[in-house]
């Protein structure tokens, strides 16, 4: 019977998405099964988009039960986890934002501090595994631990982000503080021209629009708006000049 409940949800799964540009189920299959009542989603996907998309389809599915996400992101350049570790370490440690954080490394057992902030406001513990980043430790705003998780999706390499930053003290969500995220996100990526850009937020949905030089930063300046932790879908109305 659970066999035949999979087969289900993987068709209802593909039947919901196999219209969408964004996704290429070909290229990039993705397996649905459920295990002891659970769904759990399993493959790898061509980017951070496609991710959430697969997620969003899968929580509607889901109904009351508990969603298990292994997808992982396609990492053309396959890079060992000891270059991911030390790139994500050197991206943390670069922005100006997360300065006043302590950053710890666990590597073979053991935890090592790589940086130790002066005013030691918070503390971010970094773990590398088979691709996926694991982020733990609190920090002081909503703002910084969406920018933490971003700055490591961009790291060559990674594949997921295990994202278990607390915030202390705690902030209430909302629309102004997302737009303000993925504003940030555009303001960190050299190839986006974020003063050309326009972000409104309604209920997790992200529109964006305004002119920018080439397909390839239209598609960069959505790809940005995913990675935010907490964006639920993009509407990208950018127009290009090419």
């Amino acid at each position: 019977m659970e066999q035949e409940a999979s087969n289900d949800v993987s068709k209802a799964l593909i039947a919901a998405l196999e219209h969408d540009p964004r996704i290429d189920l070909h290229r990039y299959p993705v397996q649905a099964s459920l295990q002891q009542g659970k769904l759990l989603l399993q493959g790898a996907v061509e980017n951070i988009a496609a991710k959430k998309l697969f997620l969003a389809v899968a929580f509607e599915l889901a109904g009351d039960s508990i969603v298990l996400d292994r997808l992982r992101v396609s990492a053309s350049n396959g890079e060992e986890d000891g270059t991911l570790r030390v790139g994500v370490v050197n991206a943390l440690q670069r922005e100006p934002a997360l300065s006043e954080y302590s950053l710890r490394l666990m590597r073979d057992g053991k935890r090592e501090t790589v940086h130790k902030a002066e005013d030691d406001a918070g503390l971010i513990d970094i773990s590398v595994e088979d691709g996926v980043v694991s982020l733990s430790g609190h920090v002081g705003s909503l703002t910084h631990r969406r920018l933490a998780e971003v700055l490591v999706w961009w790291v060559a390499g990674c594949q997921a982000v295990n994202n278990q930053l607390e915030v202390v003290p705690p902030e209430e969500d909302n629309d102004g503080e997302l737009t303000d995220a993925v504003r940030m996100a555009f303001e960190k990526d050299p190839l986006v021209h974020a003063s050309q850009l326009l972000v409104s937020v309604h209920d997790g949905t992200v529109t964006l629009e305004g002119f920018v030089a080439s397909k390839e930063e239209k598609k960069l300046a959505a790809l940005d708006a995913w990675y935010v932790p907490g964006v639920l879908e993009v509407v990208d109305h950018i127009e290009t000049r090419d």
